[in-house]
């Protein structure tokens, strides 16, 4: 079957858009291929249909779970086998999913970066049938990078195991450091780069130096109606703003990692189908979701770099309809951000003082790798130890990064247990312990391999079987783990923390002085970079984030900030006044799309009556409600 083909089949389009087909052909030609897409850019089908072009199994790392699941999800709704390893599984899950990639037919198998690590894993896809590669958020690889995770380094271990195996490595925020360092460290037997131009005509770049954010956020929801996302700085800013919005009768969210993972995900979906038309984020939200009608993504804050801001722009205007970006500061936010870039690059006296203290709080001991993952109250931790809840947040985060430990939000949906007695042991507990006799059997009949393995329980299931009403059979559990029968991981919801190496001294956590310094001076760097971005008159924005990527572009956007004041310009007094006038008039009678108002004025260019609009629209004469334009009648 050919790619076109393929992609009729199961996505239902009849071409490719941007570069897709040339990173296919790419990658089904054998060449290591690093494809630059913008965001939407659509990546995924750079791989998958390959993948299911040849024989064999794809390998897909990525570090967002959400992506994992929710590709495939679609890859299986569509009858294309594929698994994803997360950490929710246990070692008997994993061992049977990977076999079943070596002898079931299954077509992708996704993974985290970490579980290349695992000897396991490895083993068993060296036994594998792999047909590519693939690389996602690629730019984790490089320490020039903005997300650099030590992990994305172990994925040359896999070009070890499968030399003529092609890989693809996928980005939508790299340089020139940044392509150079992502194919030397995947081994690419050959620079080769295939990119597509992070232009977007239609997304409008605008920066508002405010005195007060609160009003100008308020004139441009009002402007623009349709799906919103606003960026803020902390789980403190997302409450308050939302709650400032709900107060005006706005339909709105907060979302932020403090929120448990079941509330969040009914928000993101409420929002994702349009039942929420506003959500106030922090930065984690955003990845993987394919919402196309979002017209106005708003950040409060100056972002910290570059590569964030143009990546979480990117989620406006994805279906190609006239989209906008802002940015609203005033002059203390420069100063925060200085302080906040101190505070995610801690001294190394902080994240060993807070390492012990992960250690001391969870009672893991030196030289120990925990198997079960920890439940994590960070309100507590901090409230125990007397500190302060922001500054551990960022040490936490940086001990994360250099993925010392992991914090995750779970959602389990059942509990697991596994029996750490030998089997004479236990019949001697069932024996001298006749009350338990009846849950054990159960334990024993119903679940294979639950002597030193993890396994799936349903604690409902079980309490039919036992028919003891009076009884509850998660206290039985609770009570067998107490007597050291068996661990007992039970199905809560919540924050967990997970050792992803071996519990080390906190003196030596192998991260100098020299290192944070280092990491501190580029966070520095990107910032500065931002503020020349912020503070610029005299180039088109969309000219300037372009330069930023090494993409040297002449024509202007034409739409941002600084390009409807010189189009203003460009039209003589006379002329601007009459178009105006006309458009007013047009929008007194009722609201018009951009193409019917330019329908309607046929007596002047196209392009001097959409500079207009862009400038009435930028001083809120007029308003978009969905794709039409509509009179401010306030004004």
């Amino acid at each position: 079957m050919e790619a076109l083909d393929i992609l009729k089949k199961y996505w239902g389009h009849t071409s490719f858009r941007l570069n897709q087909k040339e990173v296919i052909d790419s990658i089904i030609n054998k060449q290591d291929t690093l494809a630059l897409l913008p965001t939407a850019g659509g990546k995924s089908i750079c791989f998958q249909i390959p993948a299911l072009i040849e024989e064999g199994i794809c390998i897909v790392i990525t570090p967002l779970l959400s992506l994992m699941e929710d590709q495939t999800k679609y890859l299986k709704s569509k009858g294309i086998k594929s698994i994803a390893i997360s950490s929710m599984m246990n070692k008997n899950n994993i061992d049977t999913a990977l076999t079943n990639c070596i002898y079931g037919n299954m077509k992708f198998l996704y993974l985290s970066p970490e579980k290349i690590n695992d000897k396991n894993i490895l083993d068993k896809i060296s036994k594998m049938n792999i047909n590519l590669i693939a690389v996602d958020e690629a730019h984790c690889i490089s320490q020039w990078g903005h997300n650099f995770r030590p992990s994305y380094r172990l994925i040359s271990k896999l070009r070890d195991l499968k030399k003529d195996v092609p890989i693809l490595a996928l980005t939508a925020t790299a340089n020139k450091n940044i392509t150079k360092d992502i194919q030397e460290n995947l081994n690419f037997k050959k620079e080769n780069i295939i990119r597509s131009s992070f232009f977007r005509k239609n997304l409008s770049y605008v920066v508002v130096n405010c005195k007060s954010k609160k009003d100008t956020l308020i004139k441009l929801v009002n402007k623009i109606k349709s799906s919103i996302i606003i960026y803020v700085g902390s789980r403190k800013e997302s409450k308050e703003i939302s709650e400032f919005l709900k107060n005006k009768s706005y339909s709105v969210s907060p979302f932020h990692a403090g929120i448990d993972i079941q509330t969040r995900n009914k928000i993101q979906n409420d929002w994702v189908e349009s039942k929420t038309r506003i959500i106030v984020a922090t930065s984690a939200f955003g990845l993987g979701i394919n919402k196309t009608d979002i017209r106005l993504v708003v950040h409060m804050n100056i972002p910290l770099n570059i590569e964030d801001y143009f990546q979480e722009s990117g989620r406006s205007g994805r279906d190609g309809k006239t989209s906008y970006s802002f940015i609203l500061y005033d002059e203390k936010d420069i100063k925060i951000n200085y302080k906040t870039i101190n505070e995610r690059n801690p001294e190394i006296k902080d994240l060993e003082y807070i390492y012990q203290k992960i250690c001391d709080y969870l009672q893991v001991p030196l030289n120990t790798h925990p198997e079960e993952d920890f439940k994590f109250e960070i309100g507590d931790f901090c409230k125990r130890y007397k500190l302060d809840i922001k500054e551990t947040f960022s040490t936490l985060n940086y001990l994360q990064r250099e993925e010392l430990i992991k914090l995750y939000d779970s959602e389990k949906t059942s509990s697991q247990i596994k029996i750490v007695v030998s089997n004479s042991e236990l019949y001697k507990f069932q024996i001298a312990n006749s009350f338990y006799e009846g849950y054990i059997q159960i334990l024993l009949r119903d679940h294979q391999n639950i002597f030193g393995n993890y396994t799936r329980i349903d604690e409902n299931s079980i309490q039919k079987k036992i028919n003891k009403p009076n009884t509850k059979v998660r206290d039985v559990l609770k009570k067998l783990e107490e007597r050291g029968i068996l661990k007992y991981r039970e199905n809560k919801t919540g924050t967990y923390l997970k050792f992803t190496q071996i519990r080390k001294d906190a003196n030596n956590l192998g991260i100098s002085e020299n290192k944070i310094k280092i990491d501190r001076e580029r966070a520095l760097n990107k910032y500065e970079n931002v503020i020349q971005y912020i503070k610029n008159k005299e180039e088109c924005r969309s000219l300037i984030l372009l330069k930023y990527f090494d993409e040297i572009k002449s024509e202007k956007c034409g739409i941002c900030d600084y390009c409807i004041e010189l189009n203003k310009k460009k039209i003589n007094n006379l002329t601007f006044n009459n178009i105006s006038k006309k458009i007013i008039k047009i929008l007194e009678e009722k609201e018009n799309s951009i193409e019917e108002i330019t329908n309607k004025i046929n007596e002047y260019e196209i392009k001097k009556i959409e500079k207009v609009i862009n400038y009435l629209f930028d001083n809120d004469i007029i308003y978009k409600f969905g794709n039409k334009f509509v009179l401010n009648k306030k004004n």
